[in-house]
């Protein structure tokens, strides 16, 4: 299954012209199948539940001391609007994909920023995974 949905999300973006920019790993980290970083935000398959992967999100933001200033969810999507003490928003977006398998795209300021969203997905599978 896990080598399906890779299969899968590589073809897609081969044929979006988007493989320049896409990062695959065995090791990147447990439960999350791929990344890539486009225009700003950051997309993220995590290999959760739509409902498990909003509460991690939620959970990581306030160990960080972000403020939620928003959330939005319904049983096919969610969305998390917050803000950093420097000011800085910070945007989760979540799309249901199958019952194991969550969409995030991580955006963090407002032109976006790799180094931060990166490490925003990595903490945000810290506390989804247990790592």
């Amino acid at each position: 299954m896990r080598v399906r949905s890779l299969l899968l999300v590589v073809l897609f973006l081969l044929s979006t012209g988007c493989a320049s920019v896409i990062f695959f790993g065995a090791g990147a980290a447990t439960g999350v199948v791929g990344y890539k970083y486009y225009k700003g935000s950051l997309t993220v398959i995590f290999e959760a539940p739509l409902m498990e992967t909003f509460e991690a999100c939620v959970t990581t933001l306030k160990n960080q001391d972000i403020k939620v200033e928003r959330t939005d969810r319904d049983v096919t999507s969610a969305k998390i609007e917050a803000r950093r003490s420097d000011n800085k928003p910070v945007t989760i977006s979540l799309t249901y994909r199958s019952a194991k398998e969550t969409e995030a795209v991580l955006r963090v300021g407002h032109l976006g920023s790799k180094t931060e969203s990166i490490a925003l997905k990595d903490e945000i599978a810290k506390v989804l995974f247990g790592e």
